[in-house]
């Protein structure tokens, strides 16, 4: 909604030319497609060119006529949208192709450069599951109307689920579809209404005290955003020991060891210990969310939208980088995304809400390749990809609009 406001905003003095800058990069597959098809009416009816402005390829594919591609301040190549996503001739453009999530067959060529989820053995898939979530509930209380009853706002409803050692399950659906709010009551970062949430064996439904500060140190969470999760105050020191600091782990020394080596495992150089989080970039950010998230060896991980304000090359390099430890350490991932092409490439199950409940879950392949509910026939539905470019043409004028990417 405050999309289309700002969209509303754009065109109130009917320009010639509208610049849209990421319109859609925090929005989730059917709301993206809803905001993208009102901007092509709208220009449609006005006339109206668009410079949009995208990390997203899919989208560029979906909806641009021609695209430049940039790289350090210079348009390295630039053409027809075909031409461009068929025969890049840059080894930029190349390169960013192959990070790209991708449905396609066409892609099927370059299936080497996607990562390799980790695979559960038979041993691994029979112990006791890590997480076992059952008939969750979260309520939140709304304010009373005209001195009426009582009313709450039911965001999470009868949810159940198991998160398996060693494997990583996605949660999908639409923005307010109660994703992030189940997330949290795993975390017990808010309380549930009902319910019960049991972690490796011990239920943690009412755990207080020591038994929900255990429970703090076996779970953690990457945020969404690298820009606002890291203290600018702090060092990169500072803020991956910041765990270990307060769980009382080692001595400065050991500490600063550990940040060392948490570094190196997530690619980044030791330099970087001493600078601040405004002198990294995005994807490097990430990178040390995820050595902070790492630092107490915990048994899970939520990753809520961890990838989303990527570019599709720092977003390939940074799921590469969970997968393998994944694979080097057995953490398991809950992982929250509203990018399907993303959850297919490094989930080993999905399950997708819809207005606070399950609607379907099951494991990835089989899930997108057999979608049985219609909400997640449609998510399927809405994902931009280059192998179904549309040409959307306006019922007025007949014509396709003139964008770029």
């Amino acid at each position: 909604m405050r999309q289309r406001a700002l969209i509303a905003v754009a065109i109130a003095a009917q320009p010639k030319m509208i610049i849209a800058d990421e319109p859609t990069s925090a929005l989730d597959v059917t709301v993206q497609r809803l905001i993208l098809d009102h901007i092509q009416h709208l220009t449609d009816e006005f006339g109206t060119a668009v410079l949009l402005v995208t990390h997203d390829l899919g989208v560029a594919a979906d909806r641009a006529h021609r695209i430049a591609v940039m790289s350090q301040g210079r348009i390295v190549e630039s053409g027809p949208t075909g031409q461009i996503l068929d025969n890049p001739r840059d080894p930029y453009t190349q390169r960013l192709l192959r990070s790209v999530p991708s449905f396609a067959a066409a892609r099927a060529a370059h299936t080497a450069h996607t990562v390799p989820r980790a695979r559960t053995s038979p041993s691994v898939a029979a112990e006791r599951p890590l997480v076992v979530v059952g008939n969750l509930v979260k309520e939140f209380p709304l304010p009373r109307t005209g001195g009426g009853p009582a009313r709450a706002l039911r965001a999470v409803s009868d949810v159940s689920f198991t998160v398996n050692r060693h494997e990583t399950l996605a949660l999908v659906g639409e923005s307010g579809s109660g994703k992030s709010t189940t997330a949290r009551l795993v975390l017990r970062l808010v309380e549930p209404t009902a319910g019960r949430i049991v972690f490796d064996g011990d239920d943690v439904t009412a755990a207080g005290g020591a038994r929900l500060r255990q429970l703090r140190r076996r779970a953690q969470l990457i945020y969404q955003n690298p820009y606002a999760s890291l203290d600018p105050r702090f060092s990169i020191n500072d803020v991956i020991t910041e765990p270990l600091r307060a769980f009382r782990v080692g001595d400065r020394a050991s500490r600063t060891a550990r940040a060392r080596d948490l570094l190196d495992r997530v690619a980044l150089p030791a330099s970087v210990l001493d600078r601040k989080p405004a002198e990294l970039s995005g994807g490097q950010r990430q990178r040390v969310a995820i050595a902070r998230a790492l630092a107490l060896a915990p048994q899970l991980v939520v990753c809520d939208e961890p990838v989303s304000a990527l570019d599709v090359s720092v977003q390939a390099q940074v799921l590469e980088l969970l997968a393998e430890l994944q694979a080097d350490t057995g953490v398991a991932y809950l992982f929250i995304s509203h990018d399907l092409a993303v959850v297919r490439q490094i989930a080993h199950r999905v399950a997708v809400m819809q207005a606070g409940r399950i609607v379907e879950a099951g494991a990835t392949d089989d899930l997108f390749e057999r979608p049985e509910h219609d909400y997640t026939r449609a998510l399927l539905a809405a994902i931009p990809s280059w192998s179904r470019q549309r040409q959307i043409t306006s019922p007025r004028s007949g014509r396709t609009p003139s964008a770029k990417a």
